[in-house]
């Protein structure tokens, strides 16, 4: 499950240079000291997230988010940096890299996640990145590029840490444009050090082990010189890599080892990479992949957890159950185990058995949207409309984007007879899919069961938007 090697874009030429100059010249103004005021970097930072997460594919399961998110919110902890929001998001992408952008949002590729053997070396790199948002290095750079619209330069963002991904491709209109991203996301050996030091001192702090972070530097060196024919675009933008390997070696070597107890891990990062590689290559490969390796390793925990979650993604429900029952006979109470075993109980309709095995799971995962849907649907089919329509509100709560809530709850609330919430719901669901004389019946039917003044208000104002 290690990361495959993908193509990066090359500058193979002089010709290229010259190109690369002239952009320079073009989008870049004269005075490179520029820089923005921190809210001028929230505002720009945040409206560049929302561009970049439209043009590069996304994880969004929220196990995984959630990993990455305990492991950052730890670090930012110890970085006593109030004056940003940091987020964290993992994207699509088997080569390792992992980019910040200002306002704190660090993003990190799957690959990487993928390439990393314990929690410490993600801890390394998180930090590293936390670090130059602290230190507010891609400001500047970004603030040199203010002549580029923001979804220009979402679009040489993503170009630069995505290789040969479509999305990427139709972003970047010309090579030219392309190779604008050296010039634009380079960090300078100084930038390198600096963030080394802080990120080396979050993770002490946080009861990380900082050698950690020597381990991680030589992997994805070795990585290159072995994997990639190119210069990963992580390296390219993160240079002197040989340097700092030979720099944080010798520091280690002249401080005394912390004795700072080590955290409890975030998650167990052995079963994230798993849940990596099935989104990756699917239930069918993952079948093929995890019977290979259990045929080798009889037993092993993760080799049942993966090829029962890959199960379980084929619809296979039977071979789920048995291979993760096994799983949590040699690791009970794994609410990793119990989360998949749950979601196959479900969809092998033997709902009580599902409700157990979810509940259990939502302890460890109180945020996890995936176990409250299964757990709404359960109690939906038991028939317990209060239980289901307290976690469809809270999966709403959470993401308020997912439309489909709407009609969930219209429907729970029909059930329970409240007819004027279920025809409210059920319009706003048909207005968001674009049916507006359908929406507009529901909203007319909520507006006469409803007595309240502040909610016909609001009913009003929904019918007017919709054209009624």
């Amino acid at each position: 499950m290690s990361a495959q090697p993908f193509l990066c874009i090359p500058i193979r030429s002089i010709a290229a240079l010259v190109v690369l100059c002239f952009l320079a010249s073009v989008l870049l103004p004269v005075s490179t000291s520029a820089s923005m005021t921190v809210e001028e970097e929230k505002d720009r930072g945040d409206k560049l997230a929302i561009e970049i997460q439209q043009k590069v594919n996304m994880v969004n399961d929220p196990l995984i988010k959630e990993y990455v998110d305990k492991i950052g919110r730890r670090l930012v902890k110890e970085a006593h940096d109030q004056r940003f929001h940091y987020r964290f998001y993992v994207f699509k992408e088997q080569e390792p890299n992992a980019f910040a952008i200002p306002g704190g949002h660090i993003f990190v590729s799957s690959g990487l996640i993928s390439l990393v053997d314990t929690e410490d070396e993600l801890a390394g790199v998180i930090g590293h990145e936390i670090a130059h948002g602290v230190l507010r290095h891609i400001d500047k750079a970004i603030a040199r590029a203010k002549r580029l619209s923001l979804a220009t330069l979402a679009a040489v963002i993503a170009g630069a840490f995505l290789t040969q991904d479509a999305k990427s491709a139709a972003a970047l209109s010309t090579s030219a444009m392309a190779m604008a991203q050296s010039l634009m996301l380079k960090y300078t050996r100084e930038n390198e050090v600096e963030a080394d030091q802080k990120g080396m001192k979050y993770m002490t702090d946080a009861g990380y082990d900082p050698h950690a972070m020597v381990v991680f530097l030589k992997k994805i060196y070795r990585w290159q010189r072995f994997t990639s024919p190119e210069v990963p675009t992580y390296l390219a933008t993160h240079p002197g890599i040989a340097d700092r390997i030979t720099y944080l070696s010798d520091t280690f070597m002249t401080t005394p080892k912390s004795l700072t107890p080590h955290p409890c891990a975030c998650g167990d990062l052995k079963k994230i990479q798993i849940q990596l590689f099935l989104k990756a290559r699917g239930g069918t490969e993952g079948i093929t992949t995890f019977s290979s390796l259990l045929r080798e390793s009889p037993g092993d925990v993760n080799t049942l957890y993966g090829l029962g979650t890959a199960y379980t993604m084929v619809g296979r429900n039977k071979k789920a159950i048995y291979y993760l029952s096994e799983a949590l006979k040699t690791s009970p109470q794994d609410e990793y185990i119990l989360r998949e075993l749950g979601i196959a109980y479900f969809q092998a309709q033997e709902i009580d058995k599902a409700l157990d095995a979810l509940q259990t799971a939502s302890h460890a995962f109180p945020h996890d949207t995936v176990i409250l849907y299964y757990l709404a649907q359960g109690y939906e089919e038991k028939r317990l409309w209060e239980d289901a329509l307290s976690f469809y509100q809270q999966i709403l709560e959470r993401d308020p984007a997912r439309v489909e809530l709407y009609y969930n709850l219209g429907v729970v609330y029909d059930k329970k007879g409240l007819l004027g919430p279920a025809h409210e719901y059920f319009g706003l669901y048909f207005k968001d899919k674009g049916q507006l004389e359908t929406a507009l019946f529901h909203f007319r039917k909520a507006l006469e069961y409803t007595q309240d003044g502040r909610k016909k208000r609001q009913l009003e104002k929904l019918i007017t938007e919709s054209g009624g």
